[in-house]
């Protein structure tokens, strides 16, 4: 097998985690570990220095292949095989057009591209690189549950499907965690909450479908962490609060009651010290209702493919736990599933009994690192699940569905991407 200059295949493959956040280091970091007679992790970037510190005592590295700020790294000569990108999700997409021009394969953590205007170059970005690996983190695509319910759809065993009812559950505490007081609650910082939490639900939604995206509405509101919630008995502050005790956004309720997996993202060591002294003074301490967050906390939007299947999508914060209820509706039946449960009921009109599918479901983020490192051991980039060139659809929609928010229309979603890309292509003649 031939590899060009610069390449590092021969033994272990090595990789590179941009970002060693709750994703690169407590997702990605374990599984390289698990696997670590196929693979290494050779050098890492991290600005906190906090975490670059915890992470070198998990993960014992060479000082000089540790880079906290990304800038150097790319100005480095290529380090390892491939990189997986898990930082800020708006240099998602610069770092990936980057690193794959300079010879790496790729993971990007989703969204491949908060920006419309990368979304218009991925595509021809993808057919410049075809020699690369550019793999997104649609973990999704990759679980028995979805793949069940895409199975179901295509044996017609209850006819054609004609309407799909999918449900994103935030679930309350995960809604004021990332979305109230953490790193995505405002719009301009990362993106719209379609984008950033549910652009793999829009995916399986168009897969399930088995048509294209053809027109879009969609509607939302911010209805109750906002400041009109707010009343004088109050604090800014969850330990100072009045109405602390009948409160269930209160950060010592979601933080110290609780060993949660979140608490990491917080606190490199949450241990309960830790956790109140910086609970006291940081964001993930403020009120849910005096923070500067700008992401709605519902949303409803209704989809119609080119094969008429119609689909409405909601995105709720309002429900104790966090899951994903999907309903498929047949000519001669009717599918529900939780995601949560990993159930899926099958009730056919021509039958009395329902059908009670249980799902075995293996890890879809181990099943998904395992195809991007056997893909890169074997350089086979053939029919990938989660190619970046497949997943480009659900993107697109998920813009066009919040111009349709704000425009207050029904969008035409080919339209709108042919009017972005003849706009992107306008905007750069005039700067270059």
């Amino acid at each position: 097998m031939h590899f060009r200059k610069g390449e590092f295949s021969m033994g272990k493959i090595k990789l590179a985690i941009i970002g060693t956040g709750l994703r690169g280091a407590y997702i990605y970091a374990p599984l390289i570990e698990k696997y670590k007679d196929k693979c290494e992790i050779v050098a890492f970037v991290e600005n906190k220095k906090g975490r670059r510190d915890l992470f070198l005592e998990k993960y014992p590295i060479d000082e000089n292949m540790v880079f906290d700020n990304l800038n150097d790294f790319i100005a480095h000569d290529k380090l390892a095989d491939a990189v997986i990108i898990s930082h800020y999700d708006l240099l998602h997409y610069d770092t990936a057009q980057v690193l794959l021009v300079k010879g790496y394969d790729v993971l990007v953590e989703t969204p491949a591209s908060n920006s419309l205007d990368g979304l218009v170059h991925l595509k021809e970005f993808c057919i410049e690189n075809k020699d690369r690996l550019f793999m997104v983190a649609y973990n999704n695509r990759y679980s028995n549950f979805y793949n069940k319910l895409k199975e179901i759809t295509q044996n017609k065993d209850l006819g054609n499907l004609i309407n799909i009812s999918y449900n994103v559950d935030v679930g309350y505490k995960t809604f004021v965690h990332n979305y109230v007081r953490g790193n995505w609650r405002i719009t301009s910082d990362t993106g719209a909450i379609m984008l950033t939490n549910s652009c793999q639900d829009i995916d399986i939604m168009i897969n399930l479908s088995g048509g294209k995206c053809k027109k879009v509405s969609c509607f939302s509101d911010l209805r109750a962490f906002n400041w009109d919630n707010f009343n004088t008995k109050m604090s800014e502050n969850c330990f100072r609060c009045g109405e602390e005790e009948s409160c269930p956004f209160s950060a010592k309720k979601l933080y110290l009651k609780e060993d949660n997996f979140i608490n990491n993202s917080i606190h490199i060591r949450p241990t309960k010290e830790n956790l109140e002294a910086i609970l006291k003074e940081g964001p993930y301490g403020k009120c849910v209702f005096y923070c500067d967050n700008d992401i709605a906390d519902n949303l409803t939007s209704i989809f119609k493919f080119d094969n008429n299947v119609t689909a409405n999508f909601n995105i709720n914060a309002f429900t104790k736990e966090s899951d994903k209820k999907i309903r498929l509706f047949f000519k001669n039946g009717e599918v529900e599933a939780s995601y949560k449960d990993k159930e899926i009921k099958i009730k056919s009109f021509l039958k009395d009994k329902e059908e009670i599918i249980k799902i075995n479901e293996e890890d879809p983020d181990e099943k998904m690192f395992l195809d991007f490192i056997n893909r890169i051991e074997t350089k086979n980039y053939d029919s990938c699940v989660s190619y970046i060139g497949e997943v480009i659809d659900s993107h697109v929609a998920t813009f066009a569905s919040e111009f349709a928010n704000v425009s207050e229309t029904v969008v035409d979603v080919e339209s709108f991407f042919n009017d972005a890309i003849e706009m992107t292509k306008q905007i750069e003649k005039m700067m270059f």
